[in-house]
C-alpha cells in the first residue's frame, strides 16, 4: 500500500515548499513593527513619525498634520512599495511614544519572542524550514548558474585601514540564529557615517536585524526662551528663574550637552547630566535674550535595520551610559565640520586652558576617526576637568569609550 502515502507525502512536500516561500516572501521582522507608532528614516535624510502598517506588497505610514487656529488636523499616508525598502535607512519605535495599550502589546511581543529563543532549534520548525528553503534556493542558483548568495559586502577604506558593512546571506543565517535574544553590537553604515548600536537581537529576515531596548542619540536644537518660562522635549525639562536656567535629565540614560549659543555667541559645555538629575547654568537674561541649546538626548527604542547597511558582532558590548554615547565615525566630512574644526582650534590658541573647547575638538577629531590626537585632546581636557561644568565625567566616559573601540577594533595602543 506504499503507493497510497506516495501522493500524501508528495502533498506534504508541497504544502511545506509553499509555507517556506511564503515565510520568505512575507518579511517578519518588519512585521514585528505592524500597527505601532514608528520613526521612519529614509536615505535622503528625511524622517516621518506615524503609525506603521504592513500591507501585501510594501507598507503605510500614517499621521496627521497638526491643527491649526483655521484648519483641522490633516490625515496623511505615505505608501512605500517592497522595492523602496532598499532605501530605508531604519525604522525606529520608541518606547517613550507607545502608549499604555502599545506598551502591554510590545511586551507580549517580546516575551513571546524570548520564550521563543529558550526553546531547542530541533523544537522550531520555522527556522528548520528556512533552512531548507535556502539550500533549496542555493541549489536553483547554482542549477541556473548564478552566484548564491550575493555577496554585498563593501570595503569601507577610513584612516589607514578598512571598515566592513553588509552582510553575505539571504534569510535564513545560522550564526543570527544562534545570537537571537543575546546582546549583540551592530555597526549601521548610512550617510557616510557608521553608527554602533547595542541592544538585544529580537529577529531577522531576508531584509533586516530587529534590535530590542537599544539606547539611540538624538541630536537636537532647542529654543530656550526666557519669556515662556519653561517647557519640555523628550527627557529634557527646562526652566529659566531668577538668572538661573535649569535643565533636568528625565531619563535613565546621560543627556548631553554640546554647545549653548546665546544672543549669537557660541558657549561649548562638553558636559553631561547624569540620569534622573539636574543641573544649572547662571546666565543673566532677558525677554529679549535668544538662547539656543545643542543637545543629545538618549532615547530607548526597537531599531530595525537593513541587512545590506550593518554587520553584527557577539562582542564589546557595553554598559548602558557607555553604549550611549555613541560617536559615530565618519567616512567623509559632514558639511560644516571643517568649519566648526577651526572655530574649536583658534578658540584653544586663545584660551589653551578652555576645556569645554579641547573635549569638543576630541569628539570632532575622534568621529573623523583621527583617534590618536581625538585622544591627546581628550587628556588635555581632564588636565583643566575643573573648568568642565560637570567635573569632566562626560570627557572620562567618552576616552573609555575611544579606547575600547581601539580595542575592539584590533587596535591596542602600546
Amino acid at each position: 500500500m506504499w503507493w497510497l502515502s506516495f501522493p500524501v507525502l508528495v502533498l506534504l512536500l508541497l504544502v511545506l515548499l509553499l509555507w517556506g516561500v511564503h515565510r520568505r516572501r512575507h518579511d517578519g521582522a518588519i512585521r514585528l513593527l505592524d500597527r505601532f507608532p514608528v520613526t521612519l528614516a529614509l536615505m535622503d535624510g528625511s524622517r516621518r513619525s506615524g503609525v506603521l502598517r504592513i500591507q501585501r506588497g510594501g507598507l503605510t505610514l500614517d499621521y496627521a498634520l497638526p491643527a491649526t487656529g483655521r484648519t483641522p488636523p490633516a490625515p496623511i499616508t505615505y505608501l512605500h512599495y517592497e522595492p523602496e525598502w532598499q532605501e530605508l535607512d531604519a525604522i525606529y519605535r520608541f518606547t517613550d511614544e507607545l502608549s499604555k495599550q502599545d506598551r502591554k502589546r510590545r511586551g507580549r511581543q517580546l516575551d513571546a519572542l524570548s520564550g521563543l529563543k529558550r526553546q531547542a532549534r530541533a523544537w522550531q520548525p520555522g527556522l528548520w524550514l528556512d533552512a531548507f528553503i535556502e539550500q533549496l534556493v542555493a541549489l536553483l542558483a547554482r542549477w541556473q548558474q548564478r552566484p548564491f548568495p550575493i555577496p554585498v559586502f563593501q570595503q569601507l577604506p577610513h584612516s589607514q585601514r578598512t571598515l566592513l558593512v553588509g552582510y553575505a546571506g539571504d534569510h535564513f543565517n545560522d550564526l543570527l540564529t544562534q545570537n537571537l535574544g543575546k546582546q549583540v553590537v551592530a555597526r549601521h553604515f548610512a550617510h557616510n557615517i557608521i553608527h554602533r548600536f547595542q541592544g538585544t537581537l529580537l529577529a531577522y529576515s531576508r531584509y533586516f536585524l530587529l534590535l530590542a531596548q537599544v539606547p539611540v542619540s538624538q541630536q537636537v536644537q532647542l529654543a530656550l526662551q526666557p519669556e515662556k518660562g519653561s517647557g519640555q522635549l523628550y527627557a529634557l525639562r527646562w526652566r529659566w528663574q531668577n538668572d538661573q536656567l535649569e535643565l533636568r535629565n528625565l531619563s535613565a540614560y546621560p543627556l548631553l550637552l554640546d554647545k549653548m549659543t546665546l544672543d549669537g555667541q557660541v558657549r561649548d559645555l562638553s558636559m553631561m547630566i547624569a540620569a534622573d538629575a539636574a543641573f544649572t547654568l547662571h546666565i543673566k537674561a532677558t525677554e529679549q535674550t535668544r538662547c539656543q541649546l545643542s543637545a543629545r538626548i538618549v532615547r530607548e527604542a526597537d531599531v530595525l535595520l537593513p541587512r545590506n547597511r550593518a554587520i553584527v558582532r557577539y562582542a564589546a558590548t557595553l554598559p548602558a551610559h557607555l553604549a550611549a554615547l555613541d560617536v559615530g565615525v565618519a567616512l567623509a566630512p559632514p558639511q560644516g565640520s571643517d568649519a566648526e574644526e577651526q572655530r574649536l582650534r583658534r578658540e584653544l590658541q586663545s584660551h589653551p586652558t578652555d576645556a569645554a573647547s579641547a573635549a569638543a575638538l576630541a569628539r570632532h577629531l575622534h568621529q573623523m576617526g583621527q583617534l590618536d590626537e581625538a585622544e591627546r585632546y581628550y587628556q588635555q581636557a581632564l588636565t583643566a576637568a575643573r573648568r568642565l561644568p560637570d567635573g569632566g565625567q562626560r570627557v572620562q566616559l567618552e576616552l573609555m569609550q575611544l579606547r575600547m573601540y581601539r580595542e575592539d577594533q584590533g587596535e591596542v595602543k602600546q
